[in-house]
């Protein structure tokens, strides 16, 4: 019976390889099979000061909406090919603080931060997935025994504000994983998120991913402004997110990486989704359109089928909730 089921394992893994999520389009929002609110899920970034990802994440993991099995720190691979111009310490640190801002103000059921990967993934010259050399992590680990704990069917959701790598260092120690997990990411064409452009496209070669923006960012101020924020209670985990929306970089980054957050607890945030494939190209991933009837090997949600007033009363309905910095 085990070798059976392991066969079986086996198979579904090769079926899922390079295949765009199963999904639906109900009533004009975007549904995933087997993804909702109730699926683990790791939250994985680099910066933690220039969105408001996990300022969302965490207050609904403090109010019980959420079950966030880990926060993973990845290095900013920002020129690796140069020599980086971040080091890890520089993102430890800024996870470090957020977690202090957030605790300060009240918020409960977070986890502490893990160490993800801190050198991106060469592409062998091969151009084989599988001879690439893999760097594990703190974060990979967590990733593998995450995802080792969920099934097909109810996979662990991966949020990634960052850099592929840690992701792509998981499936490489151990491919087994693949039908455990769904990736979300936002890459924008090799630049931000798709810097290491190899594990991007490991990632979507080797498990189910979804990608908001296909390449394309937030317009200025299209989502949130000053004022939105005004009416927020004063405190450690509110106050910087009332500075960072006055300053340029809060006003161009928007929802930043936070798109797949609130969808997931509002799924007319989403009003369509596109089959493409992936190829890799020079030093990073580019996404081609399919024909009608084939198969795709990811999802990408363009920015024009988001919903921004949904997003952003999504986003308020839960920063806004009283019970959310009740002592």
């Amino acid at each position: 019976m085990k070798v059976f089921l392991l066969i079986c394992l086996c198979l579904w893994s090769i079926a899922a390889f390079a295949v765009e999520p199963a999904y639906s389009i109900v009533n004009g929002a975007v549904h995933l099979k087997g993804v909702g609110p109730g699926n683990p899920m790791i939250y994985d970034n680099d910066w933690w000061f220039d969105v408001f990802d996990n300022n969302y994440l965490w207050a609904q993991a403090s109010l019980g909406h959420v079950n966030l099995r880990g926060n993973i720190v990845s290095r900013d691979m920002w020129d690796w090919q140069k020599g980086y111009t971040y080091s890890m310490e520089d993102c430890v640190k800024d996870a470090e603080k957020a977690l202090k801002d957030a605790r300060a103000a009240g918020l409960k059921h977070i986890p502490d931060y893990t160490r993800g990967s801190d050198r991106a993934l060469r592409r062998p010259e091969s151009g084989r997935i599988e001879d690439t050399q893999a760097h594990p992590s703190d974060g990979s680990r967590l990733i593998v025994a995450e995802a080792r704990k969920s099934s097909p069917d109810k996979p662990l959701l991966i949020i990634s504000g960052g850099p592929l790598t840690t992701v792509a260092n998981a499936l490489l120690t151990n491919p087994e994983i693949a039908p455990n997990i769904m990736v979300f990411n936002l890459t924008v064409n090799g630049g931000y998120n798709g810097k290491d452009g190899w594990s991007p496209y490991i990632v979507i070669k080797k498990t189910r991913y979804v990608d908001w923006g296909g390449g394309e960012f937030w317009e200025r101020d299209s989502v949130f402004r000053a004022e939105d924020f005004d009416a927020l209670p004063d405190n450690p985990f509110t106050r910087d997110m009332k500075r960072f929306i006055r300053t340029d970089l809060g006003r161009a980054n928007q929802l930043g990486d936070g798109a797949p957050l609130v969808w997931l607890f509002q799924p007319k945030c989403w009003k369509d989704a596109q089959p493409k494939r992936v190829e890799f190209s020079g030093t990073a991933v580019r996404f081609d359109s399919v024909h009608s009837g084939e198969n795709g090997e990811l999802l990408v949600i363009p920015k024009i089928a988001t919903d921004l007033k949904a997003c952003r009363e999504e986003f308020f309905r839960v920063l806004a909730d009283p019970d959310l910095f009740a002592q």
